[in-house]
Parts: structure tokens; C-alpha cells; sequence
């Protein structure tokens, strides 16, 4: 039997075989470039809603690698393909090397994210290379904000620390509890507790530190609850140097002016018509003075026109003052003290001290306080004079009357800064005139600063000699008695024509001649009297 060769089978065999699968491995070719993403990070670890998320991709074209590659994008998107960031025309990579591309996204609520990078590139045959990898991003809720303000703090004193915390979120929060802690400072009041915090919502609390001189810091610590439930903290440093303590008070005194003595002023000018015609009616009805009642006078708040002090306490310090009260003393007596209270840095306070009674003296103002824990004081001094009043005779009208004598009327004004009293207008004689009744002398009584009251005299004149018509007033201002005379200058040719040839005069020869013709006539009435008499004896 001859037996066929069997290698020529087995070689075609082979050679079919081969056939078969070399173009399946053409087909099938790995590409030149190996391109990896590595290293993906987040940053920050712990990424919160509304606040900026970092996603840092590592791309490589590995060692393994025959082509280097052209890095087209790298994209972030989420599982449902929406974009999220890209970075286009990054650049080439050669066999061997790497770069770092950092997305940046923002989410808006907090929960779970699945998200992806994707890395297209070319290699060097134009051929698209793109690589996936996938990444989970857990998202938290914002945290509260804190911002800490100390103003210009000062050592060895409390100082007021204000923590404004706030709420970003969209949800809640709840039992928040802040709590203050310092370096080269001492918390005085370091807690504070706030129930709760709605959402976009903030709220101040007030605490307080006692800080060292120099530099030092604080650091507000916020433990919260979540919306979820656990508990979570937040914290934030501020940093301070704290002044040396610097006490400076001052104290001011000077003479209250007029409008800060009450509201007499105002009272009096709105009433000053009524007063006025009261007066003219008290006058004209010629009882003898017009008192009180004919003067213009407050109501309210008599005698403190110009007995009152004003003391001005002003911190220059870098400290608050408080408990600051006033102690006013006059010479030997002590007045009333004046409460002050807390004066901030740059603060001033002004009070009213009243002088009623107190003659000249030099008033001493000590203001007493605490500042930094201890007591201190300051003094202002004011030499006073009680204000004086001072009488004018102004306004004045001369006329004769009916029964022929001379009527003076006009205003004792008070053209001083103080109130007199006792004040009575006379009317004074010379010559040729002579008080008259009814009205010789009228009291007028008290006149208080920069106020009238009316007054009217009645008098005997010689019209056709006399020239002036005498006038004296008297008064008590700042506990003396003053005593002036006035001349009222007088004009012939206010008599009546009959008066002025003298036809008519009671007078007509002058008060000489009148008391000459009172004698004669007394001479001859005595022997008609005696006569008379004698006859009426038989």
C-alpha cells in the first residue's frame, strides 16, 4: 500500500490556519499611545453645597507607550452626560510624562454625586484615544458662617466681642451652641446658645473678653445639628492686639444759657400779651401797686434763669466709663449730685446743676467713676457770680390830667441777666415838682431777666418853670439793694394853654406864691373867726 506523504497535508494544514488569523490580528492592533488617568482627587475633602469643588485629574501617556499623544479635553460630566466642566487644548504628552488638569464645579444641594472624567487625545498616526474613569463625590451641607468683631480692643478691660452667625443653607439649623476661647485673653462671658436658624437667616450674639496687652487671638468655635441629625462643629480664628489701657476724663463747666434752663422762656413769651393787659388793667385801676400781678414773670421754673450750670463729662480715654455721677460742691456746701451713667470712648454727656440759693462761690464739679475695675475721678471748677438784674425806666408818657396834675407812666424793664425784686418806682421832687396823690411812689415787685413790668405816677407841676420831672427807683438784685434816680426830661408845651399863661393855674404864682397867699389868708379868716366866736358867746 503506498502510503500518500503526509507533511504536505499538514503543511497546507498550517498554511490555511495562518491565513485565517493574520488578518484577524491586523484588525484587532492595540494603539500606539497608552493614555491613563490617575490620581483623582477632590479638594476640599469634604465638599459642601454652594461652595466651589475641585476635581484634579493625573493624565498619562504611559512608559509602555510607542507614539507620544496630543491631549484634546478633559471632561467632567455626570451619570446622565451633563457637563459639568472641560478643559480643551491641554497639549502633548511624550512616552513618559504627565499633567494635572483641575474641573471646577459648584452643586447646589448636598447628597451623593456619580460623576465621570473622560480624557480625549490623539496619537501620533491621528488616531482618537479616550479614556473613562469614574468618581463619587459626597456633598455636604454649608456649614453656618461665623465673623467675629473686636473694635479696637483695649487690655486690662472687658471688651465687647460681637459673632454674627449665619446660615447659607437651605435648610435649618438647629441648637447651635458658640463658645469663645482666646489666646493672651481671658473670656469673660464665652458662650451663647441660639435655638435655632432658618435657612439664609443670621443672628448676633454679644460676648466678652478681658485681652493682655499686646498681640493675641480668639477662636469661635459653633457646634450645630444638621438637617440629618448628627452634629457638627465649625470654627473660626481672629486674630487682635489689644492697646494699653489709656483713662482720660474731662470735665467742662460753664454758665447754662437761656434756653437750657427749662421751658419758662417759651411759656412766658406766649403768654406775654395776657400778662402785658393784665398788668396796664392792674395799673390803670390806681390802687396804690401793681405787685405781682403786673409782672411778666414764668410760671414754671422761677429763679433759674442764670442760677444753673452746665458740666460737660467727656471720655477721652480708650476705655468705657461707667457709674460716672457728678458730686457739685459751692465753697462749704454741697449740692445735689447729678447721675451721669456709661460713657463709651469719644463718648460726652452734659447735665444741668442748678445754683438756686448759692451766692458767689467757686463751684467744684468731681465726677466719679469706674473704668478697667477700679474707681477714678476728674474735677472742673466755674468761679460764679449770681447773674444781677439791672432796672430801666423805658417807655415813658407825660400828660395832665382832669384835675390838672401830671401823669407819668412807662416800664420798669429788666435789662440784666438776673431777677430783682422789691423793685418800687417813686416819684421824687425838686422845685417845681411834687408827688400827688394818688399814685406818689408804685411797687412793682419782682421782674424776672429780660422782662417789663408797667408802672404810673402822679405828681404837681409848675408847667410854665419846670423842666425835667424827677424819678427814683429802687430794687434788690444778687442780695444787694440799688437805689437809682431819673431824670425825665419835660416839655412846657405838654400843659394845657391855660396852664401854660397860668389863668387857670392852682398856682399861678408858683408854689411861693401859693404858700404866700395860704398865710394872708389865714390872717384875715382869724379875726372873722374869733369874731364869730364871740358873737356866739353872747
Amino acid at each position: 500500500m503506498r502510503r500518500t506523504p503526509a507533511v504536505p497535508v499538514v503543511l497546507l494544514a498550517v498554511g490555511l490556519v495562518l491565513a485565517a488569523v493574520v488578518p484577524s490580528l491586523a484588525v484587532a492592533a492595540v494603539p500606539d499611545a497608552r493614555l491613563t488617568v490617575s490620581g483623582l482627587t477632590v479638594a476640599p475633602d469634604r465638599p459642601t453645597a454652594g461652595e466651589p469643588v475641585t476635581v484634579t485629574a493625573t493624565v498619562g501617556n504611559s512608559a509602555g507607550s510607542d507614539s507620544a499623544v496630543s491631549v484634546e479635553s478633559v471632561t467632567l460630566y455626570t451619570q446622565d452626560r451633563a457637563i459639568l466642566d472641560r478643559a480643551g487644548g491641554i497639549g502633548s504628552l511624550s512616552v513618559g510624562d504627565s499633567l494635572e488638569v483641575d474641573l471646577v464645579t459648584t452643586f447646589v444641594e448636598a447628597g451623593e454625586r456619580s460623576l465621570h472624567v473622560e480624557v480625549v487625545a490623539e496619537d501620533e498616526d491621528n488616531e482618537t484615544v479616550t479614556v473613562r474613569r469614574p468618581l463619587t463625590v459626597v456633598v455636604e451641607e454649608s456649614p453656618p458662617q461665623l465673623d467675629v468683631e473686636l473694635v479696637e480692643p483695649v487690655a486690662g478691660v472687658d471688651n465687647r466681642v460681637a459673632v454674627t452667625v449665619s446660615n447659607p443653607s437651605t435648610t435649618p439649623r438647629r441648637n447651635l451652641e458658640l463658645a469663645l476661647s482666646g489666646r493672651n485673653a481671658r473670656a469673660v462671658d464665652a458662650r451663647a446658645t441660639v435655638p435655632s436658624l432658618a435657612a439664609g437667616a443670621s443672628e448676633t450674639v454679644n460676648l466678652t473678653v478681658r485681652p493682655r496687652a499686646g498681640a493675641g487671638s480668639l477662636t469661635a468655635t459653633l457646634a450645630y445639628t444638621t438637617s440629618t441629625g448628627p452634629r457638627a462643629t465649625t470654627e473660626l480664628v481672629h486674630e487682635f492686639d489689644a492697646a494699653p489701657l489709656r483713662e482720660d476724663v474731662g470735665v467742662a463747666v460753664r454758665r447754662a444759657p437761656e434756653e437750657t434752663r427749662g421751658a419758662a422762656s417759651t411759656n412766658v413769651n406766649a403768654l406775654t400779651g395776657l400778662a402785658g393787659l393784665a398788668g396796664l388793667a392792674g395799673a390803670t385801676g390806681g390802687t396804690g401797686g401793681g405787685g405781682d400781678g403786673n409782672t411778666l414773670q414764668s410760671q414754671e421754673g422761677q429763679g433759674d434763669a442764670g442760677n444753673a450750670l452746665l458740666v460737660e463729662v467727656t471720655n477721652f480715654g480708650n476705655a468705657r466709663v461707667e457709674d460716672a455721677a457728678i458730686v457739685p460742691r459751692a465753697g462749704d456746701r454741697t449740692l445735689p449730685r447729678r447721675f451721669v451713667g456709661t460713657l463709651d470712648p469719644g463718648e460726652s454727656a452734659t447735665v444741668t446743676v442748678s445754683l438756686d440759693g448759692v451766692d458767689a462761690a467757686t463751684v467744684e464739679a468731681r465726677v466719679r467713676y469706674d473704668v478697667g475695675g477700679r474707681s477714678g475721678s476728674a474735677v472742673g471748677t466755674f468761679d460764679y457770680r449770681p447773674p444781677a438784674g439791672e432796672i430801666r425806666v423805658t417807655d415813658v408818657e407825660l400828660e395832665f390830667t382832669d384835675d390838672g396834675r401830671l401823669l407819668v407812666t412807662g416800664n420798669a424793664g429788666n435789662v440784666g441777666d438776673g431777677e430783682v425784686g422789691g423793685v418800687v418806682v417813686t416819684m421824687d421832687s425838686n422845685e417845681h415838682v411834687s408827688p400827688a396823690y394818688p399814685q406818689r411812689d408804685y411797687f412793682v415787685g419782682t421782674v424776672e431777666a429780660n422782662e417789663f413790668a408797667p408802672f404810673e405816677l402822679t405828681a404837681d407841676v409848675d408847667a410854665t418853670n419846670a423842666s425835667e420831672v424827677p424819678v427814683r427807683v429802687t430794687y434788690r438784685t444778687g442780695g444787694e439793694r440799688v437805689t437809682e434816680n431819673v431824670t425825665l426830661p419835660y416839655d412846657p408845651s405838654l400843659a394845657p394853654e391855660r396852664r401854660q399863661d397860668g389863668s387857670a393855674s392852682l398856682f399861678p404864682f408858683g408854689f411861693v406864691g401859693a404858700a404866700a397867699g395860704v398865710t394872708v389868708c389865714l390872717a384875715l379868716l382869724a379875726p372873722a373867726a374869733y369874731l364869730v366866736r364871740r358873737r356866739s358867746e353872747r
